[in-house]
């Protein structure tokens, strides 16, 4: 089988979730045997070693360098009056007649959108060659700009009302041109369904548990922990910054009166000025862009998801599960995660509770932890890949029957070499 993947984003380096959850997908379907192609974009070409490490896995790339120039800013704010903000930076004018030929000439079975910003493109792509989108989503969109705009301050203000603009319309578009979609939360899911939605179908993000296997949390080495608490995470979404705010302004004070010796990293990718200033303010460690997300995870004691808003799923939280390592987070932080996982969080709502269960998780030896790479497995191993790629074919070979029936009135089914390897 050979699939198109129109990525919001260039997938690695994976610094973020966003980027976590479409990197490991990509080497899922590249394991099963899929030939890919995938059209991303960038501000910037990647550096070579990126594009190498890109390549053992996908066998054509396709990056769209953001165009910024008067014409394009004049295409934009005229896109502007159809499609939401993210949507419009992607939408290629002078460059689709050759975008389109260069996916023609791979030849893919479908085009799979993961990322809505995409979606303009991925559609035009599906119509003009005639194969069916599959849509991976990754939260209800519309609710999650709506909470970034309330979230927001300052100038980012304006920024989340044009990405607000049109995107419930735009997403029920997208949803139903989908020939199936494939949802990162049931809670989302169901709520899709609960519209009349159908073809949704559920596919959880995919863990990288192997670092876990026969982990004792009393036998780490004590020399690789440097930090108390470690957050690790994208330092630029709106519902991020507000977290780390609260968390460094309202919540860290609390911690530091009754446990003065604490030492905290903040860690994540692209930090906006507002971060940088709270860290030097509070006195807390900032790792800018790290290029190990286990590195981080192995240098602290616990974990915090301090996320006040959000939808879908927190890449983060499932992360940190796999460390066998205490976690506190807000009710957000675990919304979408399975009732079997979500146990294993300490849950704190208000800034004193919150520091309490710090405090208590660092004076203590007695912590909830999961530590079952096993469970992690059952939940978000690479199965599920397999299991959707035997749907996707059951759904093409139906298609490509039906529109050889209504051509020729032949009953013979096309056959589709699809090659599912089982060495994982």
């Amino acid at each position: 089988m050979k699939i198109t993947l129109v990525c919001n984003d260039v997938a690695y380096p994976a610094i973020h979730g966003g980027r976590v959850d479409m990197w490991r997908r990509i080497k899922a379907f590249s394991q099963f045997g899929i030939e890919l192609q995938v059209v991303c974009w960038v501000n910037q070409t990647p550096e070579a070693q990126d594009i190498l490490q890109i390549k053992k896995y996908v066998q054509h790339l396709c990056l769209i360098v953001y165009q910024r120039n008067v014409f394009s800013a004049i295409q934009q704010t005229y896109q502007l009056l159809k499609y939401p903000l993210e949507v419009t930076s992607r939408i290629v004018s002078v460059q689709l007649k050759s975008l389109v030929s260069e996916v023609d000439s791979f030849h893919p079975d479908l085009i799979w959108l993961d990322g809505i910003q995409g979606g303009a493109i991925a559609l035009e792509l599906s119509d003009k060659l005639d194969v069916p989108l599959i849509y991976r989503s990754h939260n209800i969109e519309y609710l999650y700009s709506e909470r970034l705009f309330i979230s927001a301050t300052g100038m980012s203000k304006i920024k989340r009302f044009f990405s607000k603009m049109h995107m419930e319309k735009y997403e029920r578009n997208i949803l139903k041109k989908s020939a199936l979609f494939y949802d990162i939360s049931l809670e989302d899911l169901k709520f899709w369904q609960s519209q009349g939605f159908i073809n949704g179908r559920y596919l959880p993000p995919l863990v990288d548990y192997s670092h876990s296997n026969n982990i004792n949390v009393n036998s780490i080495n004590e020399k690789s922990i440097e930090y108390d608490i470690v957050f690790c995470g994208n330092l630029y979404s709106n519902n991020n910054v507000a977290g780390i705010a609260w968390f460094l302004t309202d919540i860290l004070p609390i911690v530091l009166n009754k446990l003065p010796a604490t030492k905290v990293l903040i860690a994540g990718a692209n930090p906006v000025e507002k971060v940088k200033k709270l860290c030097q303010r509070a006195g807390v460690h900032l790792k800018i862009n790290p290029t190990s997300a286990v590195e981080i995870y192995n240098s602290g004691r616990i974990f915090i998801n301090p996320t006040l808003t959000g939808s879908g799923v927190s890449i983060k939280s499932i992360e940190m599960l796999a460390f066998n390592k205490p976690i506190v987070s807000t009710l957000q932080g675990i919304a979408g995660l399975p009732e079997v996982v979500s146990k294993y969080f300490n849950i704190a709502e208000d800034a004193e509770s919150f520091a309490d269960a710090i405090v208590c998780l660092l004076s203590s030896n007695s912590q909830k932890i999961l530590n079952s790479s096993t469970l992690l497995e059952s939940m978000f191993g690479i199965h599920s890949i397999k299991n959707i790629l035997q749907e996707i074919t059951d759904f093409i070979e139906l298609k490509n029957y039906q529109r050889a029936d209504n051509l020729c009135n032949c009953s013979k089914v096309p056959t589709i070499n699809v090659s599912l390897k089982n060495n994982i």
